[in-house]
């Protein structure tokens, strides 16, 4: 399913709010603040492949693609000018380490999983936030689960694949 494109100037503050982030200590959310309704979740990939337009079609898969844009879209019903939002990530292993036994042979370990955290301020654009993010020339490809946290209260949680 193919939503309707993005006028250019959501665009702009859909990426614009992207780069607003900074790494935060992990911690379970507080009480939900009741001022903030969470109306509805998707998650998927944004197509910027026409001019001044971004679709979004929801999806768990994620193309193993560097510059492949996806994230997901919440719709809130609040009268407060913008919202705090927490993304809590878990990221497959990046590689495994390999060393050789002392009997000639190659034991290989498993990196632990890696997580990350990211902390913001979003404005709602016609009621509902968007977080948006896209493959890194390294990133691997595997399992994702992710946990969006709107003024202390669990939004939504994604679990998802880049392949």
């Amino acid at each position: 399913m193919r939503n309707a494109p993005f006028p250019a100037i959501l665009r702009l503050t859909v990426l614009a709010a992207s780069f607003w982030t900074q790494a935060v200590p992990a911690a379970e959310p507080g009480k939900a603040d009741a001022a903030v309704e969470v109306v509805s979740t998707e998650f998927g990939i944004f197509d910027d492949s026409v001019k001044d337009e971004l679709a979004f079609e929801a999806t768990a898969v994620v193309p193993h693609r560097v510059g492949q844009r996806y994230g997901w879209v919440i719709g809130l019903r609040t009268k407060k000018r913008s919202v705090s939002v927490r993304e809590e990530y878990l990221l497959p292993s990046a590689a495994t380490a390999e060393n050789s036994s002392a009997a000639g042979g190659t034991v290989t370990i498993p990196l632990d999983r890696r997580s990350q955290v990211s902390q913001r301020q979003l404005v709602p654009v016609g009621g509902k936030i968007y977080g948006l993010w896209s493959v890194g020339p390294q990133e691997p490809a595997g399992h994702r689960r992710l946990q969006v946290v709107v003024e202390g209260q669990v939004a939504a949680s994604f679990e998802y694949e880049v392949k």
